[in-house]
């Protein structure tokens, strides 16, 4: 019971800031596109390929299945699952500092991310969630104009928190068939640090971009998650207590077409922690539980889109730019307290709003 109150209680936290977000967004949208407050920022947007974007993304392909996430136990090596990142980055303010050559600008992104298995045929259950907020966050920007370097960028953001949840199907199918650990809990805080290379600001123009980011543990003791003694034995967890999490990303796109369109490709690397708990498998015929112990390592994740965006040629603001195409990836699971489980595999079809 107390575990669903924390839960009820960052939902409504979360309605709160979208709320709060929503009244700062809608006064974005009634001032003109560069004046007054609340101006849109044209950079430090996610890339494509971003595993964690803050813009709204709809996914639906073939993902490596397990029993540890199939309520459904159809024992298919491929499964078609439906996700869905609900994020933005909420403009708060914008300005030039001295002239036209340096940008500033202070966003607030926050993003939640559904994993819905709506391939199963009794319930159609969440799967998972994970949920983020984030102190404002800064960005400064330096134009250069220098032939293929046009500008970089840095941003900073002090303070990151994500918290993840496993739907209530799975926790208690973990509790009738036995599972040692039913619930892991992914909570943690971080800060993260962002380079840029030729910032796609204008984004109706071609674009070679390169991105750097590092992101960093508040608590390093207490690492990526912990095991709640009313959740399983503990001690079966294998942490390394690797504190840091760092990603490289590329995106090409062409010039806006007189149609308003163009071509998009984006590639993110990451290398982040693979989590240290056993991996269960439950098998359906003999009604037994397999364990396979795991020690935390590191893991490279691979991440890439290729599409077309389409660019309103009237609004430059959020939503303006729609882009349909192809995903996919490969690496840990990326999704909440299944992160413990390697060699995970998605392609589908995705639908993009920035």
């Amino acid at each position: 019971m107390q575990r669903m109150d924390v839960t009820h209680r960052q939902f409504r936290l979360f309605i709160l800031l979208a709320c709060a977000g929503l009244s700062s967004l809608c006064a974005a949208q009634s001032t003109p596109f560069g004046k007054g407050v609340f101006r849109y920022a044209p950079y430090g947007h996610s890339l494509l390929a971003d595993e964690h974007p803050y813009f709204v993304r709809f996914d639906a392909g073939w993902q490596t299945n397990h029993p540890e996430w199939d309520w459904g136990q159809t024992g298919k090596a491929m499964r078609v699952s439906t996700f869905g990142v609900f994020g933005i980055n909420l403009p708060l303010w914008r300005g030039d500092i001295r002239s036209e050559q340096y940008a500033l600008s202070v966003t607030w992104p926050v993003s939640a991310t559904i994993w819905l298995d709506l391939g199963e045929p009794v319930t159609a259950p969440v799967v998972n969630q994970d949920w983020r907020i984030s102190l404002p966050v800064c960005t400064f920007l330096h134009r250069l104009n220098r032939g293929f370097v046009q500008n970089y960028s840095v941003t900073f953001a002090l303070f990151k928190h994500e918290s993840t949840h496993i739907g209530n199907e799975l926790v208690l199918q973990h509790t009738d068939q036995g599972y040692p650990l039913r619930r892991v809990n992914v909570s943690y805080n971080y800060s993260e640090y962002v380079f840029t290379l030729n910032d796609p600001e204008n984004f109706r123009e071609q674009a070679h971009t390169f991105r750097a980011g590092l992101m960093l543990l508040w608590n390093w003791k207490k690492g990526w998650y912990f095991i709640h003694e009313t959740d399983g034995d503990a001690t079966l967890a294998q942490p390394r207590l690797s504190p840091w999490e760092a990603y490289l990303q590329y995106q090409y796109q062409s010039p806006v077409s007189k149609h308003g369109f163009q071509g998009v490709a984006s590639i993110e690397i990451r290398n982040r922690a693979l989590y240290g708990y056993p991996v269960f498998t439950w098998e359906a015929q003999t009604k037994t539980l397999k364990s396979e112990p795991q020690q935390e390592t590191r893991v490279f994740t691979y991440n890439v889109f290729a599409g077309v965006r389409y660019c309103n040629p009237l609004y430059d603001g959020y939503f303006s730019r729609v882009a349909a195409g192809i995903r996919a990836y490969h690496g840990n699971t990326p999704y909440g307290q299944f992160r413990n489980h390697r060699n995970y595999n998605h392609i589908g079809v995705c639908l993009l709003f920035e």
